[in-house]
């Protein structure tokens, strides 16, 4: 067959030329050719003679349809398909086909009509099977369309709501951009960029900055990240330090060049470092999340300790998967299946979990949708099992493909990549905003450095961030910075440990309404020496008493381990209060709370000559007292070095 008529087999044309008018088929032909010439109006001469010829020929308003369709007529293609159902009534996939362009145009009911006819032609007496009947593919489809059909009907797409927009040209260029990414504190955006045609396409890194007035024009990521092959598809950790993202091997390589990767696809990583402002040359994640099939589409968790991605490996349930794998005791686990809930037997891909840990935000062509890829929204429970997907709405997803969404840490507002109309390029990015119901939980974070408190300069010091509440350990890591993520509504103590310094005390209780103000913090360790103190900002107590609170063993226990390590060193534990109420009764509540700490520290087993405590009342504020913020900071617990 002609070049044109073989892609017109690959959509799947309505029917196959059984005996037709000899006329009509040459004239059919003469369409064929003219078309592969560019002669688009001399090919829909021919066609309309072939049909004019024989009325029972569907072939020619197959082919006149897929000549609309690529001109994005989607109106006359509609049509046509009509024109060749009628011709061809019992040809089984001619109703799908119209189906389809129905439900393109949201004439829903209408293709529900259609795929109902698709489901009771094989009934009609004269229905041949061996010419007649649609292939298993197309049957499924059918059937994955009318759940499309009546989810589409029902939804009701509010745009004005949505505020969707195109990045504009910072991001977005006549090239492909897609695969959207930030940084938790939303000033650097990255993205794939795909630049050239057909066999010389490449994909490489883009990075656009945040400015006053927008998105800088986005450059190429610095140092060894982009390669000759292609990279796509980047998770960033929020502290922008690491990516992981997906490389796939070259199909067109000659032999000799050496297989990098284990499967057709794999997962990667690099490292930033800020001093030379480069990213480092890649690294495989190795053979247990990589299998010798497809992986690709990683998300990193806010903590850097799962992995969520997209495989094509056994023991899934259709064609792309999502799978997790876990970084425990130094090492990547064995991939776990998302399950049924969340995968189909069609393709799930482009996964992005939220900093919240619990939202799965992912593309899929299997759950009932708008059309194409379409994204969803998962949500983990207490009990560790995944919600049933929910689609975004349309609007967000339409006929075209949607994939690659991200979601700031916020949840207001969301980025994706779609080929719809309207834009600079074959995809651009876009961004919107999130209903309340499609948003994930609220989340807070803190991230900072570790600075020696004489020199400023940074130290590596030992990292822990403990939940109070439930006195689980959060983050515990060695390095010159922190970050890791925190539900408002929580107590959390941060301490950093370094071997000849005090440690560095923080407290954080983030409110749900302040999501938007993180934390960021400067832990100045200061060196042991004689007169040295600290606040102890862990240490709790009731309104007015002086008992400690459960929440404060975490503190103590650091106290204690700083004793334990330093076998000379005397303390002297001081309380304080704010002004408010009368002095002599500060002065007694504060020497009571400091006597508790004390207390507490000889009962662990410090002899007692080694520790002295003191309630200083009111006295030596550290912060206004005009203001409850102050106030709450003048409430305290010092430890002061007294000898070592």
């Amino acid at each position: 067959m002609k070049k044109v008529l073989s892609i017109i087999n690959f959509l799947l044309v309505i029917s196959v030329a059984w005996a037709q008018n000899p006329k009509a088929v040459k004239s059919f032909n003469k369409a064929n050719e003219e078309l592969e010439k560019g002669n688009k109006s001399k090919a829909f001469a021919y066609l309309n003679k072939a049909i004019k010829l024989d009325s029972k020929y569907a072939d020619p308003w197959s082919l006149k349809a897929y000549i609309y369709e690529k001109s994005k007529d989607s109106a006359n293609a509609c049509l046509c398909y009509r024109g060749a159902i009628k011709a061809d009534p019992l040809y089984q996939s001619g109703y799908y086909y119209y189906a389809k362009y129905l439900y393109d145009l949201n004439r829903f009911d209408e293709a529900i009509s259609e795929l109902n006819k698709f489901n009771k032609v094989e009934l009609d007496p004269k229905f041949n099977p061996k010419k007649d009947k649609s292939n298993g593919k197309i049957t499924k489809e059918a059937a994955k369309l009318i759940d499309n059909c009546f989810f589409s009907k029902n939804e009701v797409a509010n745009l004005a709501i949505l505020n969707i927009k195109n990045m504009g040209t910072g991001i977005n260029s006549k090239m492909w951009e897609y695969w959207p990414g930030m940084t938790i504190d939303g000033k650097y955006f990255l993205m794939t960029r795909l630049m050239g045609l057909k066999e010389n396409r490449q994909e490489d890194f883009y990075q656009s900055t945040r400015t006053d007035t927008g998105w800088s024009k986005a450059i190429e990521l610095p140092g060894n990240i982009n390669t000759a092959k292609n990279e796509g598809n980047t998770s960033v950790t929020p502290d922008g330090k690491f990516i992981y993202y997906t490389v796939c091997e070259d199909r067109n390589a000659g032999n000799e060049e050496v297989k990098e990767g284990k499967g057709s696809c794999d997962i990667y990583y690099s490292s930033y470092s800020a001093s030379k402002n480069t990213w480092s040359k890649r690294v495989n994640l190795g053979g247990i999340v990589n299998s010798t099939e497809w992986d690709a589409h990683p998300s990193i968790s806010a903590d850097g300790k799962s992995i969520i991605f997209s495989s094509t490996r056994k023991g899934g349930f259709g064609g792309m998967d999502l799978w997790i794998s876990h970084w425990v005791n130094g090492a990547w686990t064995m991939p776990e299946n998302l399950g049924s809930t969340i995968n189909t037997s069609d393709n799930e891909s482009a996964p992005f979990l939220h900093y919240d840990g619990k939202s799965l935000y992912f593309s899929s062509n299997g759950h009932p949708g708008v059309g194409g890829q379409d994204i969803f929204l998962s949500r983990k429970g207490a009990d560790g099992k995944w919600t049933t997907p929910v689609n975004l709405g349309k609007g967000i997803n339409t006929a075209s493909e949607e994939v690659g969404l991200y979601v700031e840490y916020s949840g207001k507002k969301g980025y994706f990549s779609s080929d719809r109309p309207g834009g600079f390029g074959g995809v651009d990015i876009y961004s919107f905003d999130l209903s309340e119901d499609k948003r994930p939980g609220p989340v807070s974070y803190v991230q900072g450095t570790v600075l020696d408190d004489e020199t400023k300069k940074e130290i590596a010091g030992r990292i822990e961030v403990v939940d109070l509440k439930n006195k689980q350990v959060i983050l515990r890591d060695s390095a010159f910075s922190f970050f890791t993520t925190m539900e408002p509504g929580g107590n959390y103590a941060l301490n950093v440990y370094r071997k000849g310094y005090l440690f560095y005390s923080a407290n954080f209780q983030p409110e749900p309404a302040k999501i938007d103000s993180p934390y960021s913090v400067v832990a100045l360790l200061k060196a042991i020496k004689n007169n040295q103190h600290i606040v102890l900002n862990n240490i709790f107590f009731d309104v007015d008493k002086y008992d400690l609170k459960p929440e404060s063993v975490s503190e103590l226990n650091a106290v204690l381990a700083l004793l334990r390590a330093n076998a000379t060193m005397e303390i002297e534990i001081e309380g304080y209060t704010d002004n408010s109420g009368l002095a002599d009764h500060n002065q007694v509540l504060s020497e009571n709370r400091a006597k508790s700490v004390y207390g507490y520290l000889v009962k662990e087993g410090i002899v007692s000559k080694r520790i002295k405590f003191k309630g200083y009342g009111a006295e030596k504020p550290i912060a206004d007292n005009n203001t409850e913020i102050g106030r709450a900071q003048n409430r305290r617990i010092e430890m002061r070095v007294t000898h070592l």
